[in-house]
C-alpha cells in the first residue's frame, strides 16, 4: 500500500458517489440520452465512406459504470483493509480520521489532541516507515 493509494480514498469515494447517482438516474428514466457516430457510405457511385451521427436512447453505459464502480469500491476496501491493519491506536486514529474520514490535518490533530505539527510528524513518520520496510523486503 502506497500513500498515494491512501490519499485517493476521499476522491474514490465521491467518484463512487457520482457513478451511483448516474445509474440511479438512467435506472430511474429506464434509458438515458446517447450520442454515437458511425461509418456509412452513400448507396450509389462513388460509394464515398462519411461519419453519420445517431441520436437516441440507450442504457449502453450500465454495464461500463458498474464496472468502473467495482473497481472503485474494491480499492476503497483495500485501503480501509490496510488501515484497519494497523496496530498502533495512535496511527489507527490519525490515518482513519485524516483519509478515511477525509478531515483536514487541524482538525485530525485537534481529535486526537496533538498540534497539528505532531500530527502530521507522525503520519509523516509512519509513511517513512512503511516506505523503509518495503525497501527492505525486496
Amino acid at each position: 500500500m502506497t500513500k498515494q493509494r491512501i490519499e485517493k480514498y476521499c476522491k474514490l469515494q465521491r467518484e463512487i458517489a457520482m457513478i451511483e447517482e448516474r445509474l440511479r438516474s438512467v435506472e430511474n428514466n429506464g434509458t438515458e440520452y446517447l450520442t454515437d457516430v458511425v461509418k456509412g457510405s452513400y448507396k450509389g457511385l462513388p460509394y464515398t465512406q462519411h461519419s453519420i451521427v445517431i441520436n437516441g436512447y440507450g442504457s449502453r453505459h450500465i454495464p461500463r459504470l458498474r464496472a468502473r464502480m467495482t473497481e472503485k469500491m474494491a480499492e476503497c476496501e483495500a485501503v480501509e483493509n490496510y488501515i484497519d491493519s494497523v496496530e498502533d491506536s495512535l496511527t489507527w486514529q490519525l490515518l482513519t480520521r485524516r483519509y478515511i474520514e477525509g478531515r483536514t490535518l487541524k482538525e485530525t490533530a485537534e481529535m486526537v489532541g496533538y498540534s497539528q505539527n505532531h500530527a502530521w510528524r507522525l503520519i509523516s513518520d509512519y509513511f517513512k516507515k512503511m516506505i523503509n520496510n518495503d525497501d527492505e523486503c525486496c
